[in-house]
């Protein structure tokens, strides 16, 4: 018989009774949702429904007797692993989570995990089974396993279960550690365990049922099964979680799940969020709303306050709070969390003197010392935890702002090692050394626990309550939140070439540019310095590496032999070997530096490409998985080798198809980037269960075809069927793009307002223009000098109108060239200064057509992050890479380029003479420097500055008196101060010439009508003839921003161009201002979220030559007036500074 399940009020002794109240008193509420393409397909699980499938799991087991046993657990990320491990719980048995078996990649592994656990059962999905199934010849010792799909089991079996005999001290699970592949240990968790830190991480988090989560983290690891799956239960929470593979493929899926299911808690390792701000666009992260993310955990490895810092800056614009941010410390060994920060507050990050840390005497330094090295802390320890820093060796307790190891005791800490005594002694049954009641220096009257404690193995000190974890007691090696021991990576390297002298190999991590990097150092046997023979030493090095371990080795040292640190004993000094390669002391023969240049070994002989070696790593029986009389389209085969090359650089060496992608030394991060790149390529997504069994080009090429819809090609049936297409995806009503728009316009009809886009103008518009019947003075077009309706300029487009007609009918390549188009492309660039010069029929296609043309795959875009939609388009849509600095900072921009330039073939850096949104501009002299330095090619985009800036209007070269050669690409527009309509390129004649032949959006595209080619022609010679429109233009903008300042106007960084915003950060209040001037008769528009960030919420002025003083003065009262009855915090700041509301 089962016990009726207590109330939800009361205390669950275990895990099995925790769901069985969820399931008696909310059965029909959804426990969780699993994202199967890590965006939108949903499949959910309610408590009842989990609730059944556990007990048909574990009826299963205690009729075939596995009570007590253990159970393997191989499954991917999703609600079939939740129901397994529950019902293992529910059986009575023993859970053994294990990654599923990837070829033969990690049968050694699980082989080893199942006979440390002397595993009885083995629980998959038919998927993993049926892979399995052609591995069972290279894992024989798996085959005494009982295989059991649990998903086909009779349903029948929920009914026969009755509760197994457990309690809080009966064990969970075994958690085995990451890392060691030979002799894994398995960290027992009891009941107990899981209850006590679920319960300490709720109030850590001060989760409440009406928050939710989202998860990408491996259900197998502890932070995913615990934190993802075992805390929501126990808060009662619905939590959304996805594939750890949907994450690495495309970050920005975890953050568009957060943002659409409005989650309040999520996170994951450092690395995690370093790959958000690497991997998304402005404009992706601008469509984001993280309002709702109000604790962002950060552990599982170094926490980084750099990272923190780039992540809350980056996703500032989706409304994301610093003081979200919450570091914690843990580990497996303590079930999951020891310590974390207080919700609400921003992390703790203090800085120290280096040194004073390595002595164990900490030493705190200001915010301004270069020098310090800069620690986030981790947070207090948890309630019913007792967190000590003990000195290793006397283990003695330390004092606060010593450094010791972290030493941990309390309801959390686990059980010990899974049959292994004498490390469950060493590291869980740690005892204090104390000084007698009379001794000298003792405690007084407080004494700490004497034990046990449980070692963690982490160095660590105590500063104001707060912990802060300085390194690792253990040589360690943490990659991307996953742990890896130095002994199994110098095994390995042994093992890999006979060049290695045993015993004499170096594993260790050195961080690089804010990440920890794996260096391998070993030592040649004497005599070997064949450079074919080195080379073929770093690539079997390599390939071992990431196939047993799945680290990439950045760095391969050969040293000479007898020149690494060893201890008396002949142990290796890993610490020193480390030391000596970061002061570039090592005795070395030849190396491979993946961040720096490449390496001499690289180049000692060009690689040929080699036959398939593909059978030594396969099972026997496996046919390499390949048709070979498969005829694979070349244009296919080609894509395939492209994007592997553009992730594995040099590492790709020469590729065929037999090529093993695992064995090229990719770490598991840089093999998803290569499935992602594919995939946007292609337009569709490989089914998930199809990425483990695909390995060599050969089989992602044959995947490819099979998976993806390709033109000409016949599928022999679908790639997947999706079970319900939503109307979101047909109906264009439905698009959640059009749906947004909807509901800007209901906010505007909501605050009382009118739109205020596509007002009809009834004439030319100047400074003044006709709408409705009334006339305005008009704040809203950039006919920056009045040509646009100057009676010169209208007579020069009449005249090419009657001359050549309305348009020219054809591309100019084939017979639309006319002479005006040669005469007009002359004069812009003796006016620019350039060689010669290009126009095209539109500003925004131009940029598109021409950075997509310059650059392309294996390029760099390097952009300004306020760079215009035209210019990120383009780049977009070239296949480069692309990444933004700083607005205007060309120092970061310079570091960037010195830290990626080497990685790519051409790189673009992309400038504006004037940015319209603000009015400011860069620094071009600045900007040409580094291009130069740094063999990069330079664009700037005059869009908005030609015939705006320098004394005659030239632009922004005659601004800073540059050499005009010393810019690559002058982009310019015909439509602002030259009154028509148009793009133009000026540059070299090379350049020129070049694009003229092959540019898409020239060739293809229709040339410049004659009435605008004639328009524009006739402005440049109007302002040659009067160059003082500069003049009244720079004069009025600098009357703008002196009369906005004397205001209190926040004008931004407007550096007295054409474009003055007038910035308030609430969009309601820029429209509402918006309209009121409109009633007074000032035309101005408004520029709101999600064009800009909220707190940027502005009116953009387009200042012109045309405008009076009188119009200037009229405005900024109008705008003084009327802010301060809009606004209360700007009337009261009026009233503090004693400011007239009017300043007429």
């Amino acid at each position: 018989m089962n016990p009726i399940p207590p109330s939800e009020g009361s205390f669950a002794p275990t895990i099995v009774d925790l769901l069985r109240q969820r399931a008696a008193y909310r059965p029909h509420d959804r426990a969780f949702t699993f994202l199967v393409d890590g965006e939108n397909e949903e499949l959910n699980i309610t408590y009842a429904e989990l609730d059944r499938k556990a007990r048909a799991v574990g009826g299963w087991l205690i009729q075939e007797g596995m009570a007590g046993k253990r159970v393997l657990l191989l499954y991917p990320s999703g609600l079939d692993f939740i129901a397994a491990f529950m019902g293992c719980l529910y059986g009575g048995s023993i859970a053994v989570p294990a990654y599923p078996p990837r070829k033969n990649r990690s049968v050694e592994r699980i082989e080893a995990i199942a006979a440390d656990a002397d595993a009885s059962v083995a629980l998959t999905t038919r998927d993993v089974l049926d892979r399995f199934d052609a591995l069972k010849a290279s894992a024989p010792s798996l085959e005494h396993l009982v295989w059991k799909v649990d998903s086909e089991l009779e349903p029948a079996w929920s009914d026969r279960w009755d509760r197994p005999d457990i309690d809080g001290e009966t064990l969970a699970f075994l958690q085995y550690t990451s890392g060691s592949t030979g002799t894994p240990k398995g960290v027992m968790l009891s009941h107990e365990n899981l209850l006590h830190n679920s319960l300490r991480i709720m109030q850590a988090f001060e989760i409440t049922r009406s928050q939710s989560g989202v998860f990408w983290l491996p259900s197998f690891h502890d932070m995913g099964l615990i934190g993802g799956i075992l805390v929501p239960l126990y808060g009662g929470k619905f939590n959304v979680l996805m594939s750890p593979v949907a994450f690495l493929q495309k970050p920005l899926r975890w953050l568009q799940a957060i943002a659409k299911y409005r989650a309040t808690i999520s996170g994951g390792p450092n690395f995690a969020y370093e790959l958000c701000v690497r991997k998304t666009t402005p404009e992706q992260r601008a469509a984001l709303d993280l309002s709702s993310w109000s604790l962002a955990f950060n552990g599982a490895e170094p926490v980084r306050a750099e990272t923190m810092a780039a992540f809350a800056e980056a996703f500032a614009v989706s409304g994301f709070r610093k003081e979200a941010f919450y570091p914690c410390y843990g580990l497996a060994e303590s079930t999951l969390m020891v310590t974390g920060g207080m919700k609400f507050e921003q992390p703790v990050v203090r800085n120290f003197d280096p040194l004073s840390v390595e002595t164990g005497t900490v030493q705190l330094r200001g915010d301004d010392d270069t020098a310090a090295r800069r620690l986030v802390g981790s947070g207090r320890e948890l309630d019913g935890q007792d967190v000590l820093i003990v000195d290793p060796q006397s283990r003695e307790p330390l004092p606060p702002g010593r450094v010791g190891e972290i030493w941990v005791s309390g309801p959390s800490v686990a059980q010990g090692y899974w049959n292994r005594p004498e490390e469950t002694a060493e590291t869980f049954g740690a005892m204090l050394a104390l000084p007698t009641a009379d001794a000298p220096g003792r405690m007084g009257r407080w004494r700490p626990n004497p034990g046990p404690y449980m070692r963690t193995g982490d160095l660590g000190f105590f500063d104001n309550g707060e912990l802060f974890v300085t390194g690792r007691l253990k040589d360690l090696i943490i990659i991307r939140g996953r742990n890896h021991y130095p002994q199994d990576l110098e095994h390995a390297v042994e093992e890999a070439s006979g060049l290695v002298r045993p015993g004499s190999v170096a594993a260790f991590a050195v961080e690089i540019d804010d990440r920890e990097r794996v260096v391998i150092v070993a030592e040649l046997e004497r005599g070997k310095r064949d450079p074919a023979d080195l080379r073929a030493a770093f690539e079997t090095i390599r390939k071992r590496l990431a196939t047993e371990h799945e680290v990439a080795a950045e760095a391969i040292v050969l040293v000479r032999p007898n020149s690494i640190p060893k201890t008396s004993s002949g142990k290796i000094q890993r610490h020193a070997c480390r030391r000596q390669f970061l002061d570039e002391s090592l005795a070395v023969i030849e190396q491979h530096i993946g961040w720096l240049e490449a390496s001499p070994a690289a180049a000692v002989d060009k690689p040929t490409p080699e036959a398939p070696r593909l059978a030594r790593q396969r099972p026997i029986g496996d046919t390499a998985g390949h048709r070979p009389d498969r005829e694979l389209p070349a244009e296919v085969v080609q894509t395939v080798f492209d994007h592997v090359r553009r992730i594995a650089k040099d590492r790709a060496g020469s590729l065929t198809l037999d090529t093993n992608i695992v064995e090229l030394g990719l770490d598991s991060l840089e093999r998803m980037e290569i499935v992602a790149s594919l995939e946007e390529a292609f337009g569709a997504r490989f089914p998930e269960q199809v990425l483990p069994t695909i390995e060599t080009c050969r089989e992602v090429t044959e995947a490819i075809l099979d998976h993806m819809p390709m033109e000409g090609h016949k599928q022999a049936k679908a790639a997947r069927v999706v079970a319900e297409i939503t109307p979101d995806a047909y109906k264009i009503e439905e698009f959640p793009e059009v749906r947004a728009l909807e509901q800007n316009f209901a906010m505007v009809r909501d605050a009382g307002l009118e739109n205020p886009y596509f007002s009809v103008h009834e004439g030319k518009t100047t400074d003044r223009t006709m709408i409705g019947g009334r006339e305005l003075i008009s704040w809203a077009s950039y006919n920056y000098l009045g040509m646009s309706g100057d009676p010169a300029v209208t007579a020069a487009a009449k005249e090419a109108l009657d001359r050549f007609g309305t348009s020219v009918s054809a591309s100019r390549l084939v017979s639309g060239e006319k002479t005006i188009h040669q005469e007009l492309e002359r004069e812009f660039a003796d006016f620019i200064g350039a060689e010669d010069a290009v126009t095209l029929v539109g500003g925004h296609a131009t940029n598109e057509t021409v950075i997509g043309h310059v650059v392309g795959p294996g390029d760099l875009v390097l952009h300004d992050a306020f760079a215009h939609n035209s210019l990120l388009q383009g780049a977009v849509l070239s296949g480069a890479r692309r990444r933004p600095f700083p607005h205007n900072d060309y120092e970061t921009a310079e570091a960037m380029l010195a830290q990626l330039r080497s990685q790519y073939r051409r790189v673009l850096v992309v400038v504006e003479g004037i940015y319209s949104m603000d009015g400011d501009y860069a620094d071009v002299p600045k900007f040409i420097g580094l291009a130069k330095r740094h063999k990069a090619l330079l664009m700037v985009d005059e869009a908005h500055s030609l015939g705006v800036m320098g004394q005659t209007g030239r632009g922004i070269g005659e601004h800073y008196g540059v050499d005009p050669a010393d810019v690559d690409i002058w982009m310019a527009t015909l439509s602002k101060a030259f009154g028509s309509c148009g793009g133009l390129i000026a540059g070299s004649s090379a350049l020129i010439r070049w694009l003229k032949y092959t540019v898409p959006g020239f060739v293809y595209s229709i040339g410049l009508p004659p009435p605008a080619a004639g328009a524009a022609l006739g402005a440049l010679q109007l302002l040659k003839q009067e160059p003082q429109r500069v003049a009244a233009l720079q004069a009025n903008a600098k009357l703008f921003l002196q009369l906005a300042a004397e205001a209190g106007l926040n004008t931004g960084n407007s550096g007295g161009s054409g474009v003055v915003p007038v910035i308030l950060g609430n969009s309601i209040n820029s429209l509402k201002l918006s309209r009121a001037l409109f009633e007074r008769g000032i035309n101005v528009q408004p520029i709101l979220y999600p064009a800009v960030e909220e707190q940027a919420a502005r009116l953009r002025f387009f200042i012109t030559a045309k405008h009076t003083p009188e119009q200037i003065r009229r405005t900024v009262t109008a705008l003084r007036e009327e802010l301060a009855t809009i606004d209360p915090v700007y009337a009261a700041h009026l009233r503090e500074r004693n400011l007239p509301v009017s300043v007429a």
